[in-house]
């Protein structure tokens, strides 16, 4: 079957992408030539704004974190390795028992570029699990209720001192976990006996709070995620002995930590957190736009926020995500997913996503982040955009414990005449 399209349809799809293609870089109004008057500037009244509650996810985060920070609590981190090496032909964990291997020792290591002194020790559990996965990448303080209790459900395996970690000239030092002797049955019995245990998952977690952050590099880190080594020998035949080594990858992790407490105050502002996951969506008046002749274009238009208050260090970036959405709010009373949800509802129901074809990103400069959504207006112009709201989120290069409380300023529209 021959499909036609419309000419119109290719020109309106042609102009957005050449318009998101070109720089977005604020245009002052005194340096565009305004001779014959036909540049025009109008407002974007707010018409609603409202702060919610998605389910936080972490799993991308290129860091595993330890440590109380910002009024945030660490649990553990949880980390699954790969069934299988990378190696060719591929050996799983339990091959490695068979009566034709000998296991000398193994070793479980990651990586970290902070430097720490402390007395607590960084504590490593094998989870117990009889499922092939225990968690996923969405795995937060809110959701463990749906997984297995993994502290309750997991066997010490070892644990290495937090009392002198630096990192070299690479700018990484190494944690090591090495298992040999009893410390290798144990390891052999709870972990790589993975028919028994198919969880595969490692949990990470300090003995006594640390009162400062610490990192390592997960497994998005990539090289740098953890790795388990294993030295063994295999009796090929009486004559023969391969000696040798495998390694194994991770293949997920995730930290989870009780993120802050969410004040009544947070309400009142732009308030962002990716730890708690709060988020924001404001709906504008666009009734101006439908009155816009085919042939305007919008010339520059920025969403300013101002900074009221944060937790940021002097140090600290902030980058605030603003995305279009794929459907529009129906019920402004909505508060989470976690009030929200009824039985007769799945959580993607009550939980809003970005339009991918508008997701745009600035950080804060000088107590405020401006960032220009000319290309939304001219895409909800062309009927690109069906809704009039816009969704505001932390980035997730930022960090969990960030808040940053924003008062929304006015929103000045400038479009040119034909």
């Amino acid at each position: 079957m021959i499909r036609f399209i419309s000419k119109n349809k290719i020109l309106t799809t042609s102009l957005f992408l050449f318009l998101v293609s070109c720089s977005e870089e604020t245009v002052l109004y005194n340096e565009i030539e305004n001779k014959e008057e036909t540049i025009q500037t109008a407002s974007l009244p707010e018409t609603n704004n409202k702060i919610f509650q998605a389910f936080p996810n972490f799993g991308s985060n290129s860091k595993l974190f330890f440590g109380n920070e910002k009024e945030s609590e660490n649990l553990f981190s949880l980390v699954q390795m790969t069934l299988f090496s990378g190696y060719i032909p591929p050996t799983s964990l339990v091959d490695l028992l068979a009566d034709s291997i000998q296991v000398d020792s193994a070793m479980v290591f990651f990586e970290s570029a902070d430097s720490l002194i402390s007395a607590s020790n960084l504590s490593i559990y094998s989870v117990l699990g009889d499922q092939d996965s225990v968690f996923s990448d969405s795995t937060n303080y809110y959701t463990l209720e749906n997984f297995l209790d993994f502290e309750n459900n997991s066997t010490l395996l070892g644990e290495i001192s937090l009392a002198s970690i630096l990192p070299d000239t690479t700018g990484y030092d190494t944690l090591s976990y090495v298992f040999k002797d009893e410390s290798l049955d144990n390891f052999k019995q709870y972990f790589l006996d993975s028919d028994t245990y198919p969880a595969r998952t490692l949990m990470l977690k300090v003995d006594n709070p640390l009162d400062e952050l610490f990192t390592i590099e997960s497994n998005e880190a990539a090289n740098r995620g953890p790795k388990l080594r294993v030295w063994y020998k295999s009796f090929v035949d009486e004559a023969t002995t391969i000696d040798t080594f495998i390694t194994f990858f991770s293949q997920k992790d995730v930290s989870v930590f009780r993120p802050p407490t969410i004040e009544n105050d947070d309400m009142n502002y732009i308030t962002l957190n990716s730890g708690s996951a709060l988020r924001s969506i404001i709906e504008f008046d666009l009734g101006f736009i439908d009155s816009l002749s085919r042939n305007e274009l919008f010339k520059n238009s920025n969403l300013v926020l101002s900074v009221e208050n944060s937790n940021l260090t002097e140090d600290d970036e902030f980058y605030v995500i603003v995305s279009a959405l794929q459907d529009s709010v129906v019920n402004w009373n909505f508060t989470s997913p976690f009030v929200d949800l009824n039985p007769n509802e799945s959580i993607s129901d009550t939980t809003y996503l970005s339009d991918p074809n508008f997701i745009i990103s600035r950080k804060i400069e000088e107590n405020e982040v401006k960032i220009p959504i000319q290309a939304f207006l001219q895409g909800y112009k062309n009927g690109l955009f069906q809704y009039d709201e816009l969704m505001l989120y932390s980035a997730p290069v930022n960090s969990p414990f960030d808040k940053v409380k924003f008062n929304l300023n006015a929103i000045e529209v400038l479009y040119v005449e034909p």
